[in-house]
């Protein structure tokens, strides 16, 4: 089981220890953020979303209480019943026993039943195929490929838009 409230400011910290290496992060990050992540980009993005009215970070729980996932949804739009996931990372501890499914079906639960959308994009690049299965078997589908969106080290990285209908 997975819960999702909104994440606290004190909870920032524990971001710091979910990225390996920085090409993980750089999956995770888009170039949004420098690596390695601090807690001053992080309390900057905190404070960029308390001021958002169409934005909020989301933490994922797990049945007892423990933090193991993070989400972000953005760019709520209210017309065309549509929001847009990202930032999405699952704890370290966490990985590799279905939690990001979990985390991104409640999202989807959550953007649906409490926000009234009736869709929801993400972007995942291509070279990450675990997170791409997750967003899958979450009921997402490829809609657009961006071939050498992101510049990774002189390295071209493609991204895949995806998007779920509620």
């Amino acid at each position: 089981m997975i819960r999702l409230r909104p994440w606290k400011k004190e909870e920032l910290k524990e971001l710091l220890g979910w990225f390996s290496d920085e090409e993980e992060f750089s999956r995770w990050s888009a170039g949004k953020f420098t690596y390695p992540l601090t807690q001053e980009q992080l309390l900057d993005y905190y404070e960029r979303f308390e001021k958002d009215s169409c934005g909020w970070i989301m933490a994922a729980l797990d049945d007892r209480g423990r933090l193991a996932g993070h989400i972000m949804m953005r760019k709520a739009d209210y017309e065309r019943n549509s929001v847009h996931f990202g930032f999405i990372v699952v704890s370290p501890e966490f990985r590799g026993k279905g939690i990001g499914r979990l985390m991104v079906s409640q999202g989807l639960k959550y953007a649906g039943e409490i926000l009234g959308m009736k869709s929801v994009t993400l972007g995942v690049f291509e070279n990450n195929p675990a997170a791409r299965h997750c967003y899958e078997s979450a009921g997402f589908r490829t809609e657009e490929i961006l071939k050498d969106e992101f510049d990774y080290h002189g390295e071209k990285w493609t991204l895949v838009n995806m998007a779920a209908s509620i």
